[in-house]
């Protein structure tokens, strides 16, 4: 057996893993574990593209931080008193956690280092134990980043008000990443049968990083249509883990005590117009729909979240639409616009699409 090979991808300029659908629905890690069972040789690159979609996320979530700090800064909040909040915000995000994650960089390093180990171990009790380690490890401190930002984006609403959660996305967390990473969907420059394979790639890249689906390992439940191409989560590893808790930590809903994050209890654009959205899945919303309907006249995804409160089997459902024009109505209406008729330019050559009244 061979571990699953990779392909240097022209626009991103880094390695994919070359697999059709089918089996890119099966995360990084189980392929690893695999791959350790049936003394595959050649598991080392794979095990260091494990770590290369767990990277992603870190430094995405670095950023993240950084912005939302900033945001309050620029809004008044007086840096002892954001001091605070952080460390309260802290204090809950790394509780019964390993002590390593009051150091982000160190719980990296030790992410970095059972990545090596794996790769290069040739026993596979030792291979397997460290590829376990760095899962464990990268899980821990992926899910209490997700906590740290939530709880700073919690801070925004409680200070000012749920309206200020959306400017804080647009114009200080993602607006610049928006601008940057998503002009590749934009059928101006990119037609979209290359823009549709690659926003699919990313969907799976994305929630192995994510550790998504069952028990955490990075799986992904998909389904092909003729139009488009459905991915449920149960759950995504971030959001989705936020609104039914984490059973593998015996922790509830981060909108429970001792978290006690908002959820969002009006209506608002930048958030599917639905009430019980948790603050970090909004910016899906913004990212994906909102601000790709504005620019472009389309979404890139269109995301169906997870609302608390639930039953605890609260599911978050990602759709990928083979052409643009194939996206219904309803999904521009319950962010208030119009669907560009036919003959409108799409892309950024065109207008983007109407608000609704306008």
């Amino acid at each position: 057996m061979t571990a699953p090979a990779l392909t240097l991808h022209p626009e991103l300029g880094r390695p994919i893993r070359a697999e059709d659908w089918d089996g890119l629905a099966v995360g990084t890690y189980t392929r690893i574990a695999q791959a350790i069972e049936k003394g595959a040789p050649d598991r080392a690159e794979l095990m260091r593209y494990f770590r290369t979609e767990a990277r992603i996320i870190y430094d995405i979530y670095t950023q993240w931080r950084a912005a939302a700090r900033q945001c309050l800064l620029d809004k008044g909040v007086a840096p002892d008193a954001l001091a605070a909040d952080e460390a309260r915000i802290l204090a809950l995000a790394i509780a019964g956690r390993p002590a390593l994650l009051n150091d982000r960089e160190a719980a990296w390093r030790i992410v970095d280092a059972a990545c090596e180990r794996a790769a290069l171990e040739r026993d596979p009790v030792a291979a397997r134990a460290a590829l376990d380690e760095m899962k464990d490890v990268w899980r821990h401190l992926h899910d209490s980043d997700v906590d740290h930002l939530s709880g700073l984006f919690d801070a925004v609403i409680t200070r000012f008000g749920e309206p200020a959660l959306g400017e804080m996305y647009e114009k200080w967390v993602i607006g610049d990443w928006f601008a940057k990473r998503y002009k590749r969907f934009d059928v101006t420059h990119f037609p979209w049968a290359d823009a549709f394979p690659l926003i699919v790639y990313l969907t799976f890249e994305s929630m192995h990083g994510h550790l998504a689906g069952p028990g955490r390992l990075g799986d992904v439940t998909f389904e092909s249509f003729d139009d488009r191409v459905v991915f449920t989560f149960a759950p995504c590893g971030s959001g989705g883990r936020s609104v039914i808790g984490e059973p593998l930590d015996g922790t509830p809903p981060r909108m429970q005590p001792p978290y006690r994050w908002k959820v969002l209890e009006e209506r608002h654009d930048f958030a599917w117009n639905l009430k019980g959205v948790c603050t970090y899945c909004a910016h899906c919303c913004i990212l994906t729909e909102k601000m790709p309907i504005e620019a472009y006249g389309y979404p890139v995804r269109v995301v169906d979240p997870p609302l608390y409160p639930n039953d605890g089997r609260a599911v978050c459902k990602w759709t990928v639409y083979r052409t643009p024009e194939a996206v219904p109505d309803t999904v521009y209406a319950r962010l208030g616009f119009h669907k560009p008729g036919p003959g409108e330019t799409l892309g950024s050559a065109g207008a983007g699409a109407r608000r609704i009244g306008s």
